[in-house]
């Protein structure tokens, strides 16, 4: 098996939680379908247009799984932006506005470990490598214009392990590990969603505040968690 890792970054990121309302609250890492979107833009997998999440569907199909690091501390902050209300008549001038307070992540930059089938993977690769996308990728909201930085490729293998480098997915069997110290999170994720872009799968991901490898008494066995070999030894992720 091969794994392509690449970080990306921006001056802010917000992927917004839906069940936030007056205000925006943010994720503090992408879920998954935001990371395959992402992938998605990179390679030039058309989404089908506003309102379609046609790319999920073709990626899934390509045994795309993917993995998030967090390789900054999460430092979040808010500020107010302005709305227009887009269905006004614009020639009477009666269009109305809104000022939003969004949370934000303040300069993230994760790390996506990456596999899938050969063709879609040999292209991500060359596309990184090039530092070339197809669309422009943004981290959640299209002014957070990213910035995409080839790591490598890697081999990897099938294994267990106690210690996860990425954010972890709490399946039913997956227990962490706690120790004094650690500052970890969960959020509930969209893992999956149909061609509407209405959510199919959600997951609980739990990740480490400050970046950390989480620690695990446990992974459930549905769980793919492979060991990949770099230039500095050997780390553990998790992909879905």
């Amino acid at each position: 098996m091969k794994v392509l890792a690449f970080d990306i970054s921006s001056d802010y990121a917000h992927f917004r939680q839906p069940y936030s309302t007056t205000s925006s609250l943010t994720y503090a890492i992408p879920p998954r379908t935001a990371a395959l979107g992402i992938v998605g833009a990179i390679v030039g997998i058309d989404s089908g247009g506003f309102g379609q999440s046609k790319h999920i569907a073709e990626l899934e199909k390509a045994n795309t799984k993917i993995g998030v690091r967090l390789m900054r501390k999460v430092e979040k902050t808010r500020f107010s932006i302005n709305y227009s209300y887009t269905k006004a008549d614009a020639s009477t001038k009666n269009v109305q506005h809104i000022q939003v307070p969004v949370e934000m992540v303040k300069d993230p930059v994760y790390r996506f470990y990456v596999t899938a089938d050969v063709k879609l993977l040999e292209k991500l690769e060359d596309m990184t490598i090039n530092s070339e996308c197809y669309y422009t990728p943004y981290l959640g909201i299209s002014e957070f214009i990213a910035q995409v930085k080839y790591v490598g490729t890697y081999s990897a293998e099938v294994e267990t392990a106690d210690k996860i480098y990425t954010a972890v997915q709490m399946a039913k069997r997956t227990n962490i590990l706690f120790s004094n110290g650690q500052k970890i999170f969960m959020e509930t994720h969209a893992a999956s969603m149909n061609s509407e872009r209405r959510v199919t799968k959600y997951v609980e991901v739990a990740y480490e505040e400050e970046g950390n490898p989480l620690k695990l008494r446990s992974v459930d066995p549905d769980s793919l968690v492979v060991k990949i070999f770099t230039e500095t030894g050997e780390e553990a992720v998790m992909l879905w």
